[in-house]
C-alpha cells in the first residue's frame, strides 16, 4: 500500500470520528444559543419599553410646545391683524395730511392772492357768522362862533358864542348770516337842551350775492351826501353843504323799503350799484312855499296821503389796476305825493373822485313842489362842490421830523355850496330863532353844525367853507371850519298865509366852527 493511499485512509477515518463527537456538541449549543437569543429578545423588548416610554414623553413634550407654538401663532396673528390695521390707520391719517396740507398750500394760495371786492363782502359776513352784537357810532364836542354882521327884517340880531355836545350810538344785530338790524339813537345838547332823536333803524336782509332788501326807517339813499357823508366824522366839515343843511332840497330820511344791490360789469373796480325804495313821502312844515323839508312823515300827518318812490344808480368807470384814482358818478330822482295828492319830484346827480392825497365829491340837486291854486309854484335847486388835500406826503425843508410829523396829519379843504328858491317860509326862520314866554326872541340860535347865519335862511344862500382837519385816527378827528355866508339878493319871505314880502338885504356873516369827534 502506497504511502498515499495509506494517508487517504487516514484521513477518513478522522473525518468520521469528528463527525460523530460533533453532533451533541451542536445540541448543546443550540440549547445556549436559544437562551442567549431569548434574552436578548427580553432585553431588546425592555429596551423596546423604555424607548416608547421616552418616545411617549417627547411626544407629550411635543405636544405641549405645538399647543404653545399655536398660541403663540394666535397672538402673532392678532398682532399682525393689530399691526396691519395701525398700518391702515396710518395711510389714512398719511392720506388726510396730505390733503391737509394741501388744502393749507391752497388757503395760502389764497391769502396772498388779492381778494376781489365782491368776495370780501361774503367772506367777511361768512366771519361774522350768526348772533353778533356791535355798537359802533361816533361822539363829537363843537363849538361855534357867529358875528352876525346885521339881521334880517323882522329878527333879532344876535351873536353866537356857545358849545354843543353829540352822541350817536349805533346798535348793529345779526341774527343769522343773511339778516342785519341797524339802529341808531341820537342825543345831543343843542339850541334847546338835551333832546334824543331815532334817526335810523332798519332791516337788512341779504337775498343773495348781488341783492338786498331794507326795511324801516333809513336815511335817503337820493345823491351821495346822506347816506354816504352824514355822520360826524366821516363828513370832512363841521356842516352840511347848503342843499343838505337847513334849506334841504329833499328829505333827509325816510320810512319805507328798499332794494339794492350791484354787480362788477368788468375789470376789478368796474362796478355799477342800485338801489330803489318807496316811502310814506315827502314831509313839509307848512303848505306854503319855501317851507322846510321835514323828516319822514307820520302816519298821522295831514300835509300827505301819497307815497314816494325814488331810484339810484352809480357807476364806478376806472379799473383799480389801471391806477387812476376811483371815480364814481351818480344819478338819483325822488318823487312822492303830500297834501291829498299834490306832486313832489326831484333828480340830481353826484360825483366822487379820489386819486391818493386828493378827494374831490360835489353834487347838483333839483326839485319841483306842486302847491294847491291859491300859491305860487316851490321849485329848488342846490349844489355843492368840495376838494380836500392830504399833506402826509409833504416835508418841509428845514422843518424837524417832530413838526413834519403833524404837518402829515393836516387836511386842508374847502367847499362852495349854494341854494335858489323863489322864497321861504317866514315861520320856519321864527322856529330857528326860539321864541320863548311873551314873545322873546333870543336869536337864530344854531344847532349841532350850524352856525345859526341869517343867511343860511336866504332864498338865494351861498357860502364858502373853508376847513382845516387835524386826523388824530383814521376815526379821531379835529376840524375846523370857517364860514364865509355870501348869500345873493332876490326872493321872498312867505308868511303861513301865503303872504310874501321882498327879502330885502342879507347880512354877509362870518363864522367860525370847531369839533372834536370820535368815531367808534
Amino acid at each position: 500500500m502506497s504511502a498515499e493511499r495509506l494517508f487517504s485512509t487516514f484521513l477518513f477515518a478522522f473525518a468520521v470520528a469528528a463527525l460523530s463527537l460533533a453532533g451533541p456538541a451542536r445540541a448543546a449549543d443550540s440549547d445556549g444559543t436559544d437562551a442567549v437569543a431569548m434574552k436578548q429578545i427580553r432585553s431588546e423588548i425592555r429596551q423596546m419599553r423604555e424607548e416608547r416610554k421616552r418616545d411617549r414623553e417627547v411626544i407629550r413634550s411635543l405636544e405641549i410646545k405645538v399647543q404653545q407654538l399655536e398660541t403663540k401663532d394666535s397672538k402673532v396673528q392678532a398682532g399682525t391683524q393689530q399691526l396691519q390695521s395701525t398700518d391702515q390707520k396710518l395711510k389714512e391719517t398719511t392720506l388726510e395730511l396730505q390733503q391737509t396740507n394741501a388744502r393749507v398750500k391752497s388757503l395760502q394760495t389764497k391769502v396772498d392772492a388779492p381778494i376781489a371786492p365782491s368776495q370780501f363782502a361774503s367772506d367777511f359776513g361768512r366771519y361774522l357768522g350768526s348772533h353778533t352784537f356791535q355798537i359802533t357810532g361816533a361822539a363829537g364836542f363843537n363849538f361855534v362862533y357867529d358875528q352876525q354882521s346885521g339881521a334880517l327884517d323882522g329878527l333879532h340880531h344876535a351873536t353866537q358864542n356857545t358849545f354843543f355836545f353829540n352822541f350817536e350810538p349805533m346798535f348793529l344785530y345779526r341774527p343769522a348770516d343773511w339778516i342785519l338790524f341797524e339802529g341808531e339813537l341820537e342825543g345831543s345838547f343843542g339850541q334847546a337842551g338835551t333832546a334824543v332823536d331815532l334817526p335810523l333803524a332798519d332791516f337788512q336782509i341779504t337775498l343773495n350775492d348781488y341783492m338786498m332788501i331794507v326795511a324801516g326807517l333809513f336815511d335817503q339813499p337820493f345823491g351821495d351826501w346822506y347816506e354816504n357823508q352824514s355822520p360826524m366824522w366821516v363828513n370832512r366839515f363841521v356842516s352840511a353843504p347848503l342843499p343838505f343843511g337847513v334849506e334841504a332840497v329833499v328829505p333827509p330820511s325816510e320810512i319805507g323799503l328798499q332794494l339794492r344791490g350791484g354787480l362788477q360789469w368788468g375789470d376789478l373796480g368796474q362796478d355799477v350799484d342800485y338801489t330803489v325804495w318807496g316811502g310814506n313821502g315827502p314831509n313839509f312844515s307848512e303848505s306854503v312855499p319855501g317851507a322846510a323839508i321835514g323828516g319822514p312823515t307820520a302816519i298821522a300827518s295831514s300835509l300827505t296821503n301819497g307815497k314816494s318812490i325814488g331810484a339810484r344808480v352809480r357807476f364806478y368807470p376806472l379799473p383799480l389796476d389801471e391806477h387812476l384814482g376811483r371815480l364814481e358818478l351818480g344819478a338819483s330822482t325822488y318823487n312822492g305825493k303830500w297834501m291829498n295828492g299834490h306832486w313832489f319830484n326831484s333828480w340830481g346827480v353826484d360825483f366822487n373822485y379820489f386819486n391818493g392825497n386828493l378827494q374831490m365829491r360835489g353834487e347838483w340837486v333839483q326839485a319841483y313842489r306842486q302847491m294847491p291854486s291859491n300859491f305860487s309854484q316851490d321849485n329848488r335847486q342846490g349844489w355843492y362842490l368840495q376838494a380836500g388835500y392830504f399833506l402826509n406826503g409833504l416835508n418841509v425843508p428845514g422843518f424837524p421830523d417832530k413838526l413834519n410829523s403833524y404837518i402829515h396829519r393836516l387836511e386842508p379843504l374847502v367847499r362852495y355850496s349854494g341854494v335858489n328858491q323863489h322864497g321861504v317860509a317866514i315861520d320856519d326862520i321864527h322856529g330857528a330863532t326860539g321864541v320863548g314866554v311873551g314873545g322873546l326872541q333870543v336869536g337864530l340860535i344854531p344847532d349841532f353844525g350850524l352856525s345859526g347865519s341869517p343867511a343860511l335862511f336866504a332864498p338865494h344862500s351861498r357860502e364858502v367853507a373853508l376847513g382845516l382837519d387835524y386826523w388824530v385816527a383814521p376815526s379821531i378827528v379835529w376840524q375846523n371850519e370857517f364860514d364865509i355866508e355870501l348869500p345873493r339878493a332876490g326872493g321872498v319871505f312867505v308868511s303861513s298865509t301865503g303872504a310874501s314880502t321882498p327879502a330885502g338885504s342879507i347880512p354877509n356873516d362870518h363864522a367860525f366852527l370847531t369839533q372834536f369827534t370820535v368815531g367808534f
